[in-house]
């Protein structure tokens, strides 16, 4: 397949490892922050101590500021369950190609996050901190069962390999929600931007899939990366399908969306969203000749978090999309 099918479309590849703890309850019956510290988060210290030396950065929930932990939420480094958690924690690389979360819903949920389409890379960088993590901690496996977690849907592999993706002529043909149901019947799922009960802002798209019970991590890894390939194909149709129904029209659009990120004063992170959702369309199809990864880099930037990080200040909603549109236009020219 043409390597800019898989630039134009896929965003980001993940690979989700859960781990346990033997003989430790799960993150929602702990009590105490002794079992925590003594356990834990020494044992994921000692690890990222061997494989990363001192390049990772360390973030306790409790007490790190809203907007650092919104900002790593916005850049898929941490979850929303454990930006909440009064008990949670995050390793992340100083890369951040990987993140290992401590007491989200599990004891550990190690995460590999890589760009563009790469299951194979993602999952050998989880393996790799897995590996040395097992020579820390107890980690809690079944013969039979396989890993143990929380949620019993993630039982043997405890594997979970998502691939963010943009499918902006699926979604406005109104297609999207056939392909969701046929996937759903293949093991495979299509969530929202954050993943589970978030919406598909901006055309993107979580593909993973569904279970691990009785799949290899090999076989997981084989179906969602079919999954993707034939999203690709259909994607690029109903781009080629657009084109040819809406013509001139769809181009104004987007030419109006390019115009509206390139000189506004003020935007919102939804309006941002659905602009550049049109602009990125118009670089798919010959419209725009604008760096994609680039694009895609300015999306996580201009969220809110990631504004009060980058700007150190503490905005407001309004100072927010006076600060994006700023921001949007430094980074188009």
């Amino acid at each position: 397949m043409d390597k800019n099918k898989y630039a134009n479309t896929v965003i980001s590849t993940r690979v989700r490892l859960a781990r346990n703890i033997n003989n430790l309850p799960f993150p929602r019956r702990l009590q105490g922050q002794e079992e925590i510290y003594s356990v834990l988060l020494k044992g994921v210290k000692e690890s990222c101590d061997a494989l990363y030396k001192n390049q990772y950065r360390f973030y306790q929930m409790d007490k790190i500021d809203d907007a650092d932990s919104l900002s790593l939420v916005e850049r898929h480094l941490i979850s929303k369950n454990l930006q909440n958690s009064q008990y949670g924690a995050a390793f992340i690389t100083e890369g951040e190609d990987i993140s290992i979360m401590v007491n989200e819903e599990d004891h550990l949920r190690i995460q590999s996050i890589v760009k563009g389409f790469n299951l194979e890379t993602a999952f050998n960088k989880a393996a790799e901190i897995d590996k040395e993590l097992k020579n820390h901690l107890d980690i809690a496996y079944d013969e039979k069962l396989g890993y143990l977690t929380a949620c019993p849907t993630n039982l043997g592999s405890a594997m979970r390999a998502s691939v963010m993706m943009f499918l902006p002529a699926l979604s406005m043909t109104n297609m999207i929600e056939t392909v969701i149901l046929r996937y759903q019947d293949e093991g495979i799922t299509i969530r929202g931007i954050y993943g589970e009960g978030s919406k598909a802002e901006g055309y993107i798209y979580q593909i993973s899939n569904q279970a691990a019970i009785s799949l290899s991590e090999k076989e997981i890894l084989k179906r969602v990366g079919n999954a993707v390939e034939n999203l690709i194909n259909a994607e690029e149709i109903a781009r080629n399908n657009l084109k040819a129904a809406r013509g001139i029209d769809l181009q104004n659009d987007i030419m109006i969306s390019y115009g509206i990120l390139k000189y506004c004063c003020k935007i919102s992170s939804q309006e941002m969203m659905q602009d550049l959702a049109l602009v990125k369309l118009g670089v798919n199809l010959g419209y725009l000749k604008l760096d994609m990864n680039k694009l895609n880099d300015m999306l996580v930037l201009s969220q809110p978090g990631m504004l009060c990080y980058i700007s150190k200040q503490k905005l407001d909603a309004r100072g927010r999309d006076i600060e994006r549109a700023k921001f949007i236009k430094n980074y188009l020219e």
